[in-house]
């Protein structure tokens, strides 16, 4: 199910993106961007699928990355222009865009992957028969 959803998005998110781009009025600016930002939500759903779902495991990690990002792109639309200044003078919205929308996916992904490394990973039995095949090339 999240196999085909994702293939769907990917099939159309192109076009919509593209048709918002060119035709959006500002009032739709905020849906533009959470669409732009649901893209790499669906390519990493399309990467990790297996017999089409993500898994229990992943679940969660994914729905995270999906409301941080999101929170990340809304938080800068909402004060990009507001003036209001955060830590060490730089914008809030800065602050959102660097947390949200940089280093918490790069943290959520990385533990995820740390985790289930396993169960997606190369396994026991598949490395005993990789040297296999190596030391019966090498001989």
């Amino acid at each position: 199910m999240a196999k085909r959803l994702a293939l769907g998005f990917l099939t159309l998110g192109p076009l919509v993106i593209l048709g918002m781009f060119f035709f959006t009025p500002a009032a739709l600016s905020w849906l533009f961007a959470v669409v732009v930002m649901s893209f790499p939500i669906a390519l990493v759903t399309l990467a990790v699928s297996r017999d089409g779902g993500v898994g229990r495991r992943l679940r969660f990690p994914l729905l995270a990355l999906f409301a941080m990002l999101q929170a990340g792109v809304i938080g800068v639309l909402a004060f990009s222009a507001s003036g209001v200044n955060g830590f060490y003078g730089f914008p809030l919205s800065l602050h959102f865009l660097l947390l949200l929308i940089w280093l918490g996916p790069l943290c959520v992904t990385t533990i995820t992957y740390a985790v289930t490394f396993t169960e997606f990973g190369i396994d026991d039995e598949l490395l005993d028969q990789l040297k296999t095949m190596r030391r019966d090339r090498e001989s």
